[in-house]
């Protein structure tokens, strides 16, 4: 049974024709700030920087990549949210789908 979840004020910053990422901030351990990123599977168009609330069914992943700069093995986790419903708190720029090679995940 998939886990469903409830991410409030995410601000989208890229979007694409299925999905779109969007981040939240959090205050770690050390007191630090950090930030953490959402991939949102959805057909429904958003703008960037708009300021959203979804609902909807929650995965997890790892992947694994090579850092370009650095060219050291790098490993992260990745959420995804299959989105049920999508609220916009406030608008960003106008909506675009941006077509990439992403979208056939």
């Amino acid at each position: 049974m998939p886990n469903t979840i409830k991410a409030t004020n995410l601000t989208v910053t890229k979007t694409f024709e299925k999905f779109f990422i969007a981040t939240d901030t959090f205050k770690k351990f050390d007191g630090s700030e950090g930030k953490q990123s959402y991939k949102i599977w959805t057909t429904q168009k958003v703008s960037p920087n708009s300021v959203i609330n979804v609902i909807g069914s929650a995965s997890g992943s790892v992947l694994q990549f090579t850092d370009k700069n650095t060219n050291e093995q790098v490993t992260v986790g990745q959420l995804s949210i299959n989105a049920k419903e999508i609220e916009v708190v406030s608008l960003g720029q106008a909506p675009q789908a941006v077509s990439s090679n992403w979208d056939t995940f």
